[in-house]
């Protein structure tokens, strides 16, 4: 289960490119598209090198008019939802 301890990082070998803000990432070995935009690049951005979730929200917090409860509540689904379709490493 990912907390706001779990350190995250996305999985290096996907193939992603940044298109006018939008993040677009190509799974090569599954044949696997996703694109993420607006909050969702901002956090593959964070997420480039390892760190701690709670960090991520930290940062978001400072950038977006957000309340802490909602901004962890999202981030998390938003973490989660990318180790489902396995495109972070843990720890």
């Amino acid at each position: 289960m990912i907390t706001l301890e779990t350190i995250v990082s996305h999985r290096g070998e996907l193939d992603a490119t940044d298109l006018d803000g939008e993040i677009v990432m190509m799974d090569l070995d599954k044949g696997q598209y996703f694109a993420l935009n607006g909050v969702g690049s901002r956090i593959w951005q964070e997420i480039e090198q390892p760190v701690k979730v709670g960090e991520i929200v930290d940062t978001l917090i400072g950038e977006y008019d957000v309340d802490r409860e909602t901004c962890e509540k999202s981030v998390l689904e938003f973490i989660t939802g990318l180790e489902n379709a396995e495109l972070l490493s843990m720890g």
